[in-house]
């Protein structure tokens, strides 16, 4: 219901270019308000301009180096990602990405809809008249017949030349996640965080990256305002999700895997085998917020807790009951 493989994703286009593979409430009925892109460009690929009506978009650079473009309201963005970075998309900006070097780039997206609506640019421009083309651009007739006539209306093309990329400088848009200060770190492993906090840009949607050492584990949680996605970019992880009707789904999970935690539902994720592990969890709220199993359990009584486990009050006299989440806990 909840988990995916790399087999789960469907592709939606796929080029001399590039591919893009997705998945969303269709391919995975649990995914019931984010979703996931996974864009492969090839040497001088492009994925033509599109907007989403319904959703924002937040994007995590995994290999290679990319140029992004937007366009929103009076205002025109241009640039570069690179791995270890992330960017941001807003709902409705149209947009679209190159890839000007000779190795193939990769970026995972997540959006903020279980099932989000894409327009691309040359379906908007044949499902015009004529005249209203002409009278916008000033051209004269039969030149948009042969636009209407050769577009493709597929997501991903391939540029045949052009101008250089621009250099990786900082921009609003984007936020070098992958070498930014690491909110935790301890013998379990690290966390890294993208959320409004550190890209001000960010609405409705956000990033933690993880790293777990071999026996670490998230600690149990739930974040009372966000769904998640979490996904294994290397390594494997046991994922868990308690559902509210006492359904626990549990899977080993490896590489392009992942699982979908919707709002407020309890999840874990433990290292498994001798491999560090590390991921990308991916939010719908750019101030996410995180409620951990220590902290709740600290938050009560002996007395209460012996009556919840029907046990001795003694039982939980030399535990330690943290203030405060945890996140990242040791094996």
């Amino acid at each position: 219901m909840h988990f995916f493989t790399s087999g789960s994703l469907v592709e939606i286009d796929k080029s001399a270019g590039g591919s893009l593979r997705g998945l969303t409430s269709n391919e995975v009925p649990g995914f019931t308000n984010m979703s996931h892109l996974d864009l492969t460009l090839e040497a001088m690929g492009l994925l033509n301009p599109i907007w989403h009506p319904n959703a924002q978009k937040v994007g995590y650079c995994t290999e290679g180096q990319l140029l992004v473009s937007t366009h929103g309201p009076g205002q025109s963005d241009q640039f570069m990602v690179q791995k270890g970075e992330m960017f941001y998309i807003p709902q409705g900006c149209i947009h679209h990405i190159e890839n000007r070097l000779n190795t193939a780039g990769n970026i995972k997206f997540a959006l903020n809809h279980g099932d989000p609506e894409t327009m691309c640019l040359s379906r908007s421009v044949q499902a015009i008249s004529d005249s209203a083309f002409d009278s916008t651009f000033g051209t004269k007739p039969g030149v948009v017949k042969s636009l209407k006539a050769s577009a493709s209306h597929g997501l991903i093309g391939s540029l045949s030349s052009g101008s250089p990329a621009s250099d990786a400088t900082a921009h609003r848009y984007k936020f070098d996640i992958e070498n930014s200060d690491m909110a935790v770190l301890n013998k379990g492993g690290f966390l890294q965080v993208g959320l409004k906090v550190n890209l001000a840009s960010l609405e409705g949607v956000g990033i933690l990256g993880f790293g777990l050492n071999p026996g670490g584990a998230i600690e149990p949680h739930w974040h009372p305002n966000s769904d998640e996605v979490v996904y294994v970019t290397k390594g494997r992880i046991r994922g868990m999700l308690l559902s509210p009707d006492g359904q626990v789904e549990e899977q080993e999970l490896g590489p392009g895997e992942g699982f979908y935690a919707p709002m407020s539902y309890f999840h874990s994720v433990e290292a498994v085998g001798d491999e560090k592990v590390e991921g990308i969890a991916f939010f719908n709220n750019a101030e996410m917020v995180y409620l951990g199993l220590g902290e709740a359990m600290g938050a009560f009584s002996d007395e209460v807790l012996a009556s919840t486990f029907n046990v001795d009050p003694s039982t939980f006299s030399g535990m330690d009951k943290p203030a405060g989440p945890l996140v990242i806990v040791p094996g």
